[in-house]
């Protein structure tokens, strides 16, 4: 982006420079100045420029006559009524131009562009001249002054690193580690700050006003030449630059601080700021070795610097991680390898109720027998994360805590363990399962009520007609046989319900998925008999080892194609699909995937929220039991069974971890 040539307009009037300075925002950037003071102090540090002036504005035509005297190169543009008074007295102070109040824009503009070139072509001039006038003096220069050291020495400057933790205040301690190691009467530094584009003043010694409010943007001359030349700007060592025009530019630059030497400030990534200075208290200059001085002084100040900001950077990334944490809703505690006790945040002082004084420092057995447990254990075996859940005797509270080694290039350094208190979660779990028993119970009567009369119905009314009909042989027949067989449906039903109150305890081994579903599909089949029903199934040859029972597995597969055939209801066409896949254990943990598939028409939406529950069915006769069942068999394989219905059909899909192929 190329950095537009700038200008000062002096006037009063709020139109007139708001109008100018959108005619000319595309030609140079206007500065406007309204006080007579604040001109006059702009030309003192500033120099020669290019002037828009308003003969309205306060001892306009005086201070026009004061400005062609002291500087001369200034280019002058005079705006006013044509042919008036002011007018005609301004034209007597030859003037670049003159022009009217409400000028045209095109004929502004191109005025505009003529007066820019006419003052860089007057610097440019100077320039020159200034170069012969270098050339002609150069044949009678006088010996130099005799050097004069700095008489304070460098380590006076140390206390400028008293406050590596407030970058404000080291600013100012590095200025005045400056003026009293150089002795100067001016010093102040610019910083780019992070993520900015310019560099901007943060602190000085008996600076300007308009330098502490300058601004310079990292594409301007200044910052490129410094960035090509890398070394300290000096007026006594100009002439050493080759091109007028940098020269001019530095000179400038020089002015504008009130400086006699510039000093680039270097960091990782580039130029982060620099210093500046003015003349020495005593009014000797600067000889060549106390520039080689300054150079190495700002050295130390770029280091300085620099540590300063890393230092800041990382304190505030660390409080930045530690509000983090300590906002957290679940407690951290953290221990080193030798279970000391290192940090931990406030949840964690809320939920063990202690205090950071009397912790951290302290062994992992001052916050209780079962979190230095836990933790010992994941320092001795890093590669086993490890939950536990207990009570805490002190505060009564029910907490579960989960432990990770912490690891630094194979090497356990510590271990932390993450705390949660769950005493509202259990106690709402054991209200949640006073709920579940007493709807257990509820259900249970209902449905055993229900199977149970039929029964009993039966053998009642055979036992109120055996008076009369006692002496027919054929009804004594009957009763025999049919009381034996409603008693048997009263056994079964009690079988049943000690079945499921009382499942066998799983035994694990290796086993193929295969032979528990095959020996599920031969009973269901020869069960039912139903014309029919067809029953595929297959299997991802890749993926069938599981760690499992095979009774258990047996019966759970049983039971759900039991559901699924009853819901066909032997219609035309009934089909069930099993089929069984893997995942490669290299993608992650191995599982197995059973899924069976009806083309029934549905689950009733009466029982799809109670699917899982005891006694809940809708067919005339049972317990429904066969799902409960099934999903305890899958639990205890450290499974998960999902259900999916539509009118379509049924989807049932079981998945259970599987053995690594070897």
């Amino acid at each position: 982006m190329k950095t537009l040539p700038s200008c000062i307009l002096y006037s009063h009037d709020e139109e007139l420079i708001g109008r100018l300075i959108r005619i000319s925002s595309s030609i140079a950037s206007v500065q406007p100045i309204e006080a007579q003071a604040d001109l006059e102090q702009w030309f003192s540090q500033f120099g020669d420029t290019l002037l828009l002036a308003d003969l309205r504005a306060p001892n306009c035509l005086e201070v026009l006559s004061d400005i062609k005297t002291t500087w001369p190169l200034t280019v002058i543009v005079v705006l006013g009524v044509d042919r008036s008074d002011p007018m005609l007295t301004a034209e007597w102070l030859d003037p670049f131009a003159t022009t009217g109040l409400e000028p045209d824009r095109r004929e502004f503009q191109a005025l505009f562009r003529q007066a820019i070139e006419c003052f860089s072509l007057r610097k440019k001039t100077r320039l020159l001249e200034n170069e012969l006038a270098k050339l002609n003096a150069q044949k009678a220069e006088p010996a130099p002054p005799p050097r004069t050291l700095f008489s304070a020495p460098l380590q006076n400057f140390s206390k400028a690193q008293k406050n590596f933790d407030n970058l404000d205040m080291l600013f100012d301690s590095v200025v005045d580690g400056l003026v009293a190691t150089a002795r100067v009467s001016r010093a102040g530094i610019f910083i780019k700050p992070d993520h900015e584009d310019h560099y901007a003043f943060q602190a000085g010694m008996r600076c300007l006003q308009a330098t502490e409010n300058l601004s310079i943007p990292i594409n301007s001359p200044f910052v490129r030449w410094v960035e090509m030349n890398t070394h300290l700007i000096s007026r006594q060592t100009l002439e050493n630059i080759p091109d007028p025009e940098d020269r001019a530019m530095l000179k400038h630059m020089l002015d504008s601080l009130g400086a006699e030497i510039i000093i680039p400030l270097y960091a990782t990534g580039g130029i982060k700021g620099w210093i500046f200075i003015g003349q020495r208290a005593t009014g000797i200059p600067f000889d060549v070795p106390d520039l080689e001085d300054l150079t190495g002084l700002a050295d130390h100040i770029s280091t300085t610097l620099e540590k300063a900001m890393q230092y800041e950077e990382t304190a505030l990334q660390k409080a930045l991680a530690e509000t983090l944490l300590h906002s957290i809703p679940f407690g951290i505690v953290a221990c080193d390898e030798h279970a000391t006790i290192r940090w931990f945040n406030s949840t964690a002082r809320e939920i063990l109720q202690t205090e950071d004084e009397c912790i951290i420092g302290q062994r992992a057995e001052t916050l209780g027998s079962q979190i230095a447990d836990v933790l010992h254990r994941a320092l001795n075996r890093p590669e086993t994360p490890e939950t536990r859940e207990w009570a805490d005797p002190r505060t009564k509270r029910a907490l579960s805590g989960e432990t990770r080694c912490l690891m630094d290039g194979g090497t356990c350094v510590g271990a932390v363990i993450m705390l949660h208190d769950i005493t509202g979660a259990k106690l709402f779990q054991e209200k949640e399962d006073q709920l579940e028993r007493a709807a257990f119970w509820t259900d249970l009567a209902a449905s055993m009520s229900h199977e149970i009369r039929n029964p009993l119905v039966a053998i009642k009314t055979f036992s109120q007609l055996l008076p009369e009909r006692y002496e027919d042989p054929d009804f004594r027949a009957d009763f025999s046989e049919q009381v034996v067989e409603e008693v048997e449906k009263l056994n079964q039903i009690i079988d049943k319900i000690n079945d499921f109150a009382n499942l066998p305890k799983p035994t694990f081994q290796a086993m193929d998925i295969r032979r528990p579903i095959e020996n599920a599909v031969t009973h269901i089949q020869t069960e039912l008999d139903h014309e029919n029903l067809k029953i595929y199934l297959s299997a991802d040859e890749s993926a069938l080892q599981i760690h499992g029972d095979t009774i258990l597995l047996e019966e759970c597969i049983y039971h759900l194609l039991k559901n699924a055939a009853e819901n066909l209801n032997n219609k035309a066409d009934s089909r069930i699909n099993v089929t069984v896949k893997g995942r490669d254990p290299k993608n992650g943990h191995a599982k197995v995937f059973i899924t069976i598939t009806d083309n029934g028409s549905g689950i009733d939406a009466s029982v799809r929220n109670k699917l899982f529950s005891p006694f809940s069915t809708i067919k005339a006769r049972g317990l429904g039991l066969g799902l409960p069942i099934a999903k305890r068999a899958v639990i205890d394989h450290s499974g998960q069974l999902d259900i999916e219905t539509s009118s379509g059909g049924t989807s049932v899909t079981i998945t259970i971890p599987a053995l690594a192929s070897t």
